[in-house]
């Protein structure tokens, strides 16, 4: 039942946003026993109009009519501003937002994430004071890239330049691809981080922003070792301690740089 289905996207929503910390406390707040509003959720008890008021009273601009019917946007008022993007020229609609200001969009059952793309390109330097590569102002511009599912975090967009990390093979990286990267917070930097299964990263470090692949995360010392994939001896390993590191983002998806025909 769509209805049921359109319910559910409006609570991943709420959680998204921070209203709520999950599903239960959503149902908590909204006076709900978490059993019964999952019944709720499930299609198990009939969608009621008295639910519905709770949820419009808990949160204004979600669509009821939307929740009903699919028609319009799942979202009143301020969102229609954003409502869709274009993706290879088609549009894909507003689904979502995380607390962290990362934009979800749907175009039939793929979904993409719109985030700010950095400036400051992944090899070089930078003009940020803040510790990490916060967006200073609006100016930043923006960056599309296909996602796998609606996440937390703080997601960035780099360009990369260089020829550091560039060996001519696709699990490489050459001068004007562009990279979706999520931070990895520093107080996760106490245990062993899982570069294995994210080997790639952008490292930034006193005024250098730089596409590395982390080799080693010592706990015991406190360091990172970071290797370029191109073997000439200019771009030899070197090792970080962690209280030189400003931030650290693993790359979760590449764009290759767009050909010329």
């Amino acid at each position: 039942m769509a209805s049921k289905d359109n319910l559910r996207k409006v609570v991943s929503w709420l959680v998204m946003q921070g209203r709520a910390t999950s599903q239960g406390d959503l149902a908590v707040q909204m006076g709900y026993n978490p059993s019964a509003f999952s019944q709720v959720l499930n299609g198990r008890v009939p969608l009621s109009n008295k639910f519905l008021r709770r949820l419009k009273q808990f949160e204004p601009q979600v669509s009821i009519d939307w929740i009903q019917t699919g028609r319009g946007s799942m979202i009143e008022g301020k969102r229609a501003d954003i409502e869709t993007v274009l993706v290879d020229g088609e549009e894909a609609e507003f689904y979502t937002e995380n607390k962290r200001g990362a934009r979800f969009y749907k175009k039939g059952d793929q979904l993409y994430i719109t985030v700010k793309h950095v400036p400051y390109a992944a090899f070089g330097q930078f003009a940020n004071d803040s510790d990490r590569l916060d967006p200073i102002n609006d100016e930043w511009e923006e960056e599309t890239y296909e996602a796998d599912l609606v996440a937390r975090g703080n997601y960035l967009s780099f360009e990369v330049q260089g020829a550091s990390m560039d060996i001519g093979t696709r699990q490489s990286f050459e001068a004007g691809d562009k990279v979706l990267v999520r931070e990895l917070e520093r107080d996760l930097w106490r245990e062993r981080i899982w570069y294995d299964k994210h080997p790639y990263w952008v490292v930034v470090f006193g005024a250098s922003v730089l596409l590395k692949q982390i080799i080693n995360h010592d706990t015991v010392n406190g360091t990172f070792t970071f290797h370029s994939l191109n073997p000439s001896p200019e771009y030899a390993d070197f090792t970080l301690n962690q209280d030189d590191v400003r931030a650290l983002y693993y790359v979760i998806r590449k764009k290759p740089k767009e050909r010329k025909c």
